[in-house]
């Protein structure tokens, strides 16, 4: 017989989700923004590439579609033992989400809702295979990606890994198991260091040129970006490192700074709300941006991702001092299991005495 799953939330898990979803925007104001974006024109722009692919660009995405993949388990679970029809739920929960995938492609091109909704479809079907299958096939799948330098391939093995650590319920038991993530953390610290110091050496001195409609690249700036691109699929192929790095440690910190990190776990909570959130405002600030040669610096988006985040881990905690989840996951909820759910927080004037 299974052990029965812990009811409660699990703090850490939203306290990592909303610390992957910090590093989405500054990667994706590329795709919001396109062309506006002046990529290298200072010396500070090219430092801010360099250190973005280095830190952020397909760690936190990754960190993503594990917690993706382990949602998704966590939902199954939750809903099999209620014998709330798991199955039917799951796959009306991934329909929704595809709808709002595609409505979210308008605005974002390189948005990953409507690829975790046709991908979560096969985790139905896996969550009944052995978690030992699901954890060696999911690394296998991540070391192949990873060598490849192909971001897309490595979203559903890492789904998988998500799924395998629910079945093996990692995350429930992280508070005991401080001298395992104690390791992890150390041994990924390692292997982190060392690709830093390798990429900082291999990382080409130009950034990626700017392409703008109706100028054509010099031959010169081709080969430059040709060395980024290049430069950008090798760092990709170590990014595992930095993702394990960056969870290890947040599972360690949780435990002892969690009311410090309690904005990062409100922002986690209402993920959903605010990743939609970030394409909106993005999308909403450069309509006012003029189409012209004169470009934003590449610094100045990278300031106003950094402000939008800050904004919204304030709103995030203040809103759910107030309600029970975040606007659009309240309506996924809704539309999940077919009615109107209560929204709002009990105060002490309706708290039944």
């Amino acid at each position: 017989m299974e052990p029965t799953i812990n009811k409660k939330r699990i703090n850490v898990i939203d306290l990592i989700r909303g610390f992957a979803l910090i590093g989405l925007p500054f990667v994706n104001v590329l795709a919001l923004w396109g062309s506006n974006v002046n990529l290298s024109g200072t010396q500070g722009d090219i430092w801010i590439q360099r250190i973005l692919y280095i830190f952020v660009e397909g760690r936190f995405y990754a960190i993503f579609s594990f917690l993706f993949g382990l949602g998704l388990w966590i939902f199954l679970s939750r809903s099999k033992e209620k014998n709330d029809r798991p199955s039917a739920l799951f796959v009306r929960r991934m329909l929704i989400l595809f709808a709002v995938g595609i409505l979210h492609q308008l605005i974002n091109p390189g948005e990953a809702l409507l690829i975790y909704a046709i991908l979560g479809i096969p985790i139905l079907f896996l969550n009944k295979v052995p978690k030992q299958v699901n954890l060696i096939v999911g690394i296998a799948g991540v070391i192949i990606g990873s060598i490849f330098g192909a971001k897309m391939f490595l979203t559903f093995p890492l789904m998988m890994l998500g799924l395998a650590f629910g079945q093996y319920r990692v995350f429930e038991s992280y508070v005991k198991n401080r001298k395992k993530w104690m390791l992890v953390a150390v041994l990924s610290f390692v292997a982190t260091s060392i690709t830093v110091a390798f990429l900082w050496q291999k990382a080409p001195d130009d950034g990626l040129v700017t392409y703008m409609e109706g100028i054509e690249l010099t031959e010169s700036q081709m080969v430059s970006n040709r060395a980024f691109y290049d430069f950008a699929d090798l760092s990709l192929a170590f990014a595992p490192f930095f993702s394990v790095f960056y969870v290890s440690v947040l599972v360690l910190l949780e435990p002892l700074v969690r009311k410090l990190l309690s904005p990062l776990n409100a922002f986690g909570r209402m993920a959903f709300t605010n990743y939609i959130g970030q394409s909106v405002i993005l999308v909403i600030i450069a309509m006012f941006i003029p189409v012209d040669e004169t470009v934003v610096p590449y610094m100045t988006a990278t300031i106003t991702c950094l402000l939008v985040v800050i904004a919204q881990i304030i709103t995030s905690s203040y809103w759910l001092r107030y309600f029970k989840y975040g606007p659009l996951e309240w309506l996924w909820r809704c539309g999940t299991y077919g009615k109107w759910l209560s929204i709002r927080k009990k105060t002490d004037a309706t708290k039944p005495r």
